[in-house]
């Protein structure tokens, strides 16, 4: 037992001699090169990520809109007449969606909708916008027939139904909601939003 005291003496003695060393600068170097090897891997991972978020966001603020649109035609004795300002029961903005709606002109932000309508016609146009793709998304929802023309550039789906579309790669100014906007054929789907 009296051992045992000097053992962790010498021991200690030892590496008092050897002196306390760093690191050199080939392990520092070689740390730094793993540090930028990561970073180059994850930078471009979580950019990738964030513009699928903000067009993901931009489909579920569509999802809520519609829903306050269909909630709208419901309670305003099945017509989008004063959907949006007009005179109406009701106006879409006292149904609490969280979004911020406008007429007239573009989304522009990630919570705004932008918002047209003829209730007459039967039929509401809703476009939210994705910053990061610059993918403008839009939601036709038909409870009629539409004519000829087409409404939203969609010529391809006449019938009633809720059809679903994207422009891509745009700019803020196009992504408003209306008659004249041009979603490519192509573009359109009725079982979902199309792959971004």
């Amino acid at each position: 037992m009296s051992d045992l005291p000097e053992t962790f003496r010498a021991r200690r003695l030892r590496f008092e001699e050897a002196g306390e060393e760093g690191f050199t600068l080939i392990e520092l170097l070689v740390v730094l090169l793993i540090i930028g090897i990561l970073l180059a891997i994850a930078i471009p991972t979580f950019l990738s990520v964030t513009k699928t978020a903000n067009n993901t966001a931009a489909q579920a603020n569509l999802q809520t809109a519609l829903t306050g649109a269909d909630t709208f035609y419901t309670a305003n004795n099945q017509t989008y007449a004063g959907l949006y300002g007009g005179i109406g029961v009701s106006t879409i903005t006292a149904i609490d969606t969280g979004l911020t709606y406008v007429s007239g002109s573009a989304s522009t932000k990630s919570n705004s909708i932008s918002i047209n309508a003829l209730g007459s016609a039967g039929w509401v146009v809703l476009a939210a916008w994705a910053p990061g793709t610059k993918d403008c998304w839009v939601i036709l929802d038909q409870k009629s027939t539409q004519a000829s023309a087409g409404v939203a550039g969609n010529t391809t789906y006449l019938a009633p139904g809720t059809y679903y579309g994207v422009i891509k790669s745009t700019t803020t100014a196009s992504c408003s909601a209306g008659t004249s906007m041009s979603v490519p054929a192509a573009n359109w789907s009725q079982t979902g939003f199309p792959h971004g």
